[in-house]
């Protein structure tokens, strides 16, 4: 493709992405910078320039292995790391587009560092950079969980693929009192991209931004569990949480209860991240149901939840939010309702719309809460109120200050 045509794509993609998202003056020169197409050989440039995510490798099953970020995803990110020229940097995943951007931001007087332990996507990720003119990021194969202890401490350290633990390492490696990381993290099936300071042996969030991440799938997932409850109806939960999906699959079956809770979004559903999580932290029993609308099948699900919703359940009974499918275009507000099924679906429900309220009167438009990570070995005499997420290397505390 001539060079003009690409950097024309480039211009508009990078102009998409400022309608939606604030950046910097320095992010944004790095975004229309950086030649995104030359990172996806295997993708046309038109496919380079939308925002959207890009499979990069698939299983023999067809499965997606590893997949590219959509370009607004790592731009919020990038954008939360906070670069500054000169700064050390360590990138976690093989993403040669990222790295590019941050070797913009670095420039000269600092350093990338990108490690993945899968050797074929570094090389690939290395052939890239050297193509794009960006020999100096160092694309070097390591276990990512044990960070790069060589060139350590680092100014700011990104993880660019969704994570589901924090390992010691990543936060040794960060410089103290100044240090910075970023990572797609998924709290209990929500997708949310945090930026973090170290603060000694913890790690504070400052920022906490909604992303578009993919749903992990195979070693990604350990951590969480998908029940099958109807013909494209899925519960995705942590495999820590007790499901009985027979009695799930039977409450389907018959009444449902269907609550309108009085409260409304505004259009897109902007304030649908902020609900989600304060409900998933609140609730002991919470997981996101996923449906498709299936020809020639009945579903009591309408209309379809492809991006999920917010679900709690018993011991034989589900409830879950419903309201329209967010579109700015049509302008219009969304109500919030809750649709329960079981024996026990008018308590759990009431209880659902009761957490929705208590959202709308106590955290709506407020700030968001604060994530600490603690090491796991950490002795806790009381629990401060919040949520505690055990993960394999750390403990994240959930509180809404």
């Amino acid at each position: 493709m001539p060079a003009g045509e690409a950097s024309w794509l480039r211009a508009a993609m990078v102009e998409q992405i400022l309608a939606v998202e604030r950046v910097s003056p320095a992010v944004e020169a790095a975004l229309r910078m950086v030649p995104r197409h030359e990172f996806l050989p295997g993708s046309s440039a038109e496919v380079a320039y939308e925002d959207s995510a890009v499979v990069t490798k698939r299983a023999f099953d067809g499965s997606a292995v590893r997949t590219a970020l959509r370009p607004s995803v790592v731009a919020v990110m990038v954008e939360q790391l906070r670069v500054e020229p000169g700064h050390m940097i360590l990138q976690v995943g093989a993403d040669g587009y990222t790295a590019a951007l941050l070797a913009e931001l670095v420039g000269s007087a600092g350093s990338v560092v990108m490690i993945d332990r899968d050797q074929e996507a570094v090389h690939q990720a290395r052939t890239c950079l050297n193509a794009a003119g960006y020999t100096d990021v160092a694309a070097l194969v390591s276990n990512g969980h044990f960070g790069f202890p060589l060139r350590a401490p680092f100014d700011r350290i990104l993880v660019a693929g969704p994570s589901r633990d924090i390992p010691p390492a990543w936060i040794n490696q960060l410089v103290d009192g100044g240090g910075r990381i970023v990572l797609p993290l998924q709290i209990r099936g929500l997708s949310r991209s945090v930026g973090f300071a170290r603060h000694g042996e913890i790690l504070v969030s400052e920022s906490l931004r909604p992303c578009d991440f993919p749903r992990m799938h195979g070693a990604g997932a350990r951590q969480r569990a998908t029940v099958i409850l109807a013909a494209g109806v899925e519960l995705e939960v942590s495999v820590a949480q007790d499901v009985n999906a027979d009695t799930l699959r039977e409450a389907l079956l018959g009444p449902r209860h269907v609550l309108h809770t009085g409260v409304t979004l505004p259009p897109g559903g902007a304030l649908l991240p902020s609900l989600d999580l304060w409900l998933a932290t609140v609730r002991t029993h919470y997981g996101r149901l996923y449906a498709e609308q299936i020809a020639d099948q009945r579903t009591p699900f309408a209309p379809p939840v492809p991006a999920g919703v917010s679900a709690v359940w018993s011991e034989c009974t589900l409830a879950y939010l419903t309201y329209p499918v967010p579109d700015t275009a049509t302008g219009a507000d969304l109500d919030v309702s809750v649709i329960a099924w079981g024996p026990d679906r008018f308590r759990l429900g009431d209880l659902l719309a009761y957490d929705v309220q208590v959202w709308e009167s106590q955290r709506r438009g407020g700030p968001d809460p604060t994530i600490r990570v603690y090491p796991s070995t950490i002795g806790w005499e009381s629990l401060p109120p919040g949520r505690l997420i055990d993960t394999p290397s750390a403990q994240i505390m959930i509180t809404w200050d």
